[in-house]
């Protein structure tokens, strides 16, 4: 397997998203683990910014040290057309030391809709929307992933009826002349969400291996793992269960909200505890190397200890359990993408004071 430095970022298949090198001093598994982990969200709360700051601070993070963990700038369809007064940046972004100047990508937060007619007819209009963008950015910009809610309908559906309508799907993008679109579709974690993973993730597995390779659009899962409240932090079972459901399925699922902080805490704010990222992207890599079920990813969920989590030379390891540098490399690729952050300065930070940068 190519080095994580050289391999295309997961999720990203046309090539790396920032301008990033990894350094040397770094472990092979804490470069496979990290590498391209953070989609930039700075639109969204708690941070709010402005399109221009934000946009401002994605192009600076990608020239900066830790550029290696930056992946995608996440912005709603609508806000396309507003990057078009920052196209300069495009223009004008720096080499990295390979003579490279990878191409700015967005993942852009699709419409959706309650019932199948509604999502498909909002997304033939986000199509245009990706579509008008890219004709005017001209290679130097690429709207190349979505994140949509699956629609409310399909949450009891089972596996047959949602591979009819990731069809539909894939069959809308075609006809558009998408070149490449990798889709998210955003299940919730509660109670009743929970039991739609399973269903779901069986049928993004069968539908992407009906398609024609190079895919044109991967489709996968995305969970959100925290909010402005403590109902909308998952329960650490529920977590487990879709993560391992994803892996026995093999379909990829993406992270979003509430994963500012490496490793599980209390939010005295908040009054509940918070999922980590260490903990999540850990389980996932534990889940890809031992074959973990449910029962033991949601102990490492739930893991409060940094010190537990080490990064070896050659693995990661939690506890007396460890994942092998191959297998974060495969669990990257084909399991846990990525996560959503409104900062990506607040994870460099912690990490840095975990002496893990």
């Amino acid at each position: 397997m190519p080095s994580p430095q050289r391999a295309a970022a997961p999720g990203a298949p046309n090539g790396d998203a920032t301008n990033g090198e990894v350094p040397e001093r770094h472990p092979d598994s804490l470069r496979a683990f990290l590498g391209n982990i953070v989609d930039y969200a700075g639109l969204f709360p708690p941070s709010d910014l402005p399109l221009r700051e934000a946009i401002q601070n994605y192009a600076r993070y990608r020239q900066e040290e830790h550029a290696w963990m930056l992946s995608r700038f996440v912005v709603p369809v609508g806000r396309l057309a507003d990057l078009d007064e920052h196209a300069s940046l495009f223009a004008e972004d720096a080499k990295n030391a390979r003579g490279e100047a990878p191409p700015y990508r967005f993942s852009v937060l699709g419409t959706g809709g309650d019932t199948e007619e509604a999502f498909l007819d909002a997304f033939a209009e986000d199509l245009d929307a990706i579509a008008t963008f890219a004709a005017r950015r001209q290679g130097r910009a690429a709207a190349d992933m979505m994140e949509v809610p699956l629609p409310a309908e399909l949450l009891e559906a089972g596996t047959d009826d949602l591979e009819v309508f990731f069809d539909a799907v894939h069959r809308r993008l075609v006809a558009a002349g998408t070149a490449r679109l990798d889709l998210y579709y955003e299940v919730p974690l509660d109670e009743d969400g929970v039991e739609a993973v399973g269903p779901a993730a069986r049928a993004l597995a069968a539908h992407n291996a009906a398609q024609e390779r190079p895919l044109r659009a991967e489709a996968s899962l995305k969970f959100r793992c925290g909010g402005d409240t403590a109902a909308d932090i998952p329960a650490p079972a529920h977590l487990a269960r879709a993560i391992a459901a994803c892996r026995d399925a093999d379909a990829r699922f993406k992270a979003t909200a509430g994963l500012h902080h490496p490793v599980r805490h209390r939010d005295d704010d908040l009054g509940a505890h918070r999922h980590g990222f260490l903990n999540v992207f850990g389980a996932a890599a534990l889940a890809e190397a031992q074959g973990l079920g449910a029962e033991a990813l949601h102990e490492v969920l739930v893991e409060e200890n940094a010190d537990h989590f080490r990064f070896r030379p050659d693995a990661l390891a939690w506890k007396d359990r460890a994942a092998p540098t191959a297998a974060i490399e495969r669990a990257r690729e084909h399991l846990a993408a990525s996560f959503g952050s409104c900062s990506f300065e607040a994870p460099v930070a912690d990490l840095r004071d975990l002496g893990l940068l």
